[in-house]
């Protein structure tokens, strides 16, 4: 393929319209101070202290984000979300990125699949 190709392919992008059906996930890090670590009292293990947090949306909300990053015309998300705190979380990240959430449904029977991803940081702060 050429690069005038590509260049034409992706000059058509903003007139496309593409639905995204999966399963969409919070992606929610959180920043460990490990130098503030201690013996919780109620189970004897080690707790963590939060120190940062951010989220985005994942797994499909991944692919939709890609493709508005891409400048793809019309993005629409078919799916559902938990009726919950993360549901609300994983659609702010998609309403960022200005993907449709008409077809993306709450249900109040489930919760929002998130993952959790500690990032711990050392002491030197990294």
């Amino acid at each position: 393929m050429t690069r005038e190709r590509v260049e034409e392919i992706l000059a058509g992008f903003p007139d496309v319209a593409v639905a995204v059906v999966g399963d969409f996930f919070l992606d929610k890090y959180l920043v460990v101070d490990k130098s503030l670590a201690e013996i919780s009292l109620e189970t004897g293990l080690e707790a963590y202290q939060v120190v940062g947090r951010r989220c985005s949306p994942g797994a499909a909300g991944t692919v939709t984000n890609n493709l508005t990053a891409l400048d793809v015309g019309r993005v629409y998300a078919v799916g559902f979300t938990g009726d919950d705190g993360e549901g609300y979380e994983l659609r702010q990240g998609l309403e960022r990125t200005g993907v449709d959430m008409t077809y993306l449904l709450r249900r109040p029977d489930l919760l929002t699949p998130t993952y959790i991803k500690p990032m711990m940081r050392d002491e030197a702060g990294r």
